[in-house]
């Protein structure tokens, strides 16, 4: 029995693979119509009941029951939610709660990548408004009980990533704000106006940053003016961080970030605005020379139409920012150069090369900053979490 059992979760898992791929080949090169016929086939006796998310479980059963032939769009919603299926039956099985809550991650990271695919075919744009930046400034201030960016006031001799005055860790209830292990691949980069001018004509029209006293919070400061002191250890949803800030008689309870409008970029104020990237480009499979963005899939993510509520990483400890990260390829460094060694020489932003050209979203990164292929490698135990 517990080698029929092993067999069984084993074919459930190769299906999981195949139906996480087809969802990029889809996009990538049309499937044969008999691997259609077999996944609507599938899809028509699937088990909706394992899809948590209500509006997601809503259009799966509108299109069971639908008699006709899938569009391009219904192909790609079908293949995520087959997707979510096999997921949630491999969580199911595992029976220890990490190993649970790992296998929810890896099918999680999955289903975000083919989600930004069905986003861009039907949104028409690569990147949603409303992303997190990962980055707290002193230009996000007070006003009137509001908090509002100063675009001005926005650049990285102001600003940092979201840490405890650049104190991190891995370890629950230590510091607060990123895991060490994300913060550790990051670097903020004042980004020129060509880079932002391209990942604004690809659907970035804004940009969350947190309030600049986020990152240097401690038991004797307080957070957007609340009568009582925060710690950034001690924030209770540090996932809501970049919302809008919400209060309750002077009583700070979440959110402590605002938007950047990018929309109209020539009556900004500013030439520069600090973003993250991600500094190991060749552990994404990028070469040394690749500009990668990082963005925060939070709360305030422009993703409505394809899902409800963004995802969190259930394996990051209680105090930390738990939301899924998007990779955005933006340009190329001169050759020999890095964005990590060279940012303020060869591979200054103002040097960046092929700009916006062939603009993808490239990886999805849990909160520990793994990609896909590093999650799976966790799960089966080759690597160290």
């Amino acid at each position: 029995m517990q080698c029929g059992f092993a067999s069984l979760k084993n074919k459930i898992k190769k299906s999981k693979s195949l139906y996480e791929t087809d969802a990029v080949n889809v996009l990538r090169k049309p499937m044969n119509t008999k691997k259609i016929k077999n996944t609507i086939a599938k899809f028509k006796k699937a088990d909706l009941s394992q899809v948590k998310d209500v509006e997601l479980r809503s259009k799966g059963e509108k299109l069971q029951s639908k008699q006709g032939g899938f569009t391009l769009l219904e192909l790609l919603v079908v293949v995520a939610i087959l997707a979510i299926i096999a997921g949630a039956v491999i969580s199911n099985m595992d029976g220890k709660e990490e190993g649970a809550a790992q296998a929810t991650a890896v099918h999680t990271m999955a289903t975000l990548e083919n989600s930004m695919n069905i986003f861009s075919v039907a949104e028409k744009r690569l990147l949603p408004g409303g992303l997190d930046s990962l980055i707290c400034s002193a230009g996000v201030s007070d006003s009137g009980g509001e908090l509002v960016v100063d675009l001005t006031s926005l650049n990285g001799a102001s600003s940092a990533v979201l840490s405890a005055s650049g104190l991190t860790s891995n370890v629950p209830r230590v510091h607060g704000g990123l895991t060490n292990d994300m913060y550790e691949k990051l670097e903020l980069v004042d980004v020129t106006s060509g880079a932002l001018s391209a990942l604004s004509a690809n659907g970035l029209t804004s940009l969350r940053y947190a309030l600049g006293t986020v990152c240097n919070a401690t038991a004797e400061e307080t957070i957007a003016g609340s009568a009582e002191d925060v710690a950034l250890v001690d924030v209770t949803k540090p996932s809501m961080i970049f919302n809008d800030l919400v209060a309750d008689d002077d009583e700070w309870e979440f959110g402590a970030g605002a938007a950047a409008d990018f929309t109209d970029l020539t009556s900004m104020g500013t030439d520069t605005v600090p973003m993250a990237f991600f500094n190991e480009p060749e552990e994404l499979g990028q070469d040394e020379e690749a500009v990668l963005a990082v963005f925060g899939v939070g709360p305030s993510a422009d993703l409505g139409s394809v899902i409800a509520r963004a995802p969190q990483d259930g394996n990051a400890p209680a105090d930390k920012y738990s939301n899924f990260s998007i990779v955005v390829k933006v340009a190329e460094c001169p050759d020999g150069s890095n964005i990590e060694d060279d940012i303020a020489g060869t591979c200054a932003p103002a040097l960046w090369e092929d700009v916006g050209e062939d603009m993808e979203v490239i990886a999805v990164l849990d909160a520990g900053g793994d990609a896909y292929d590093d999650e799976i490698a966790e799960a089966k135990g080759n690597e160290e979490e």
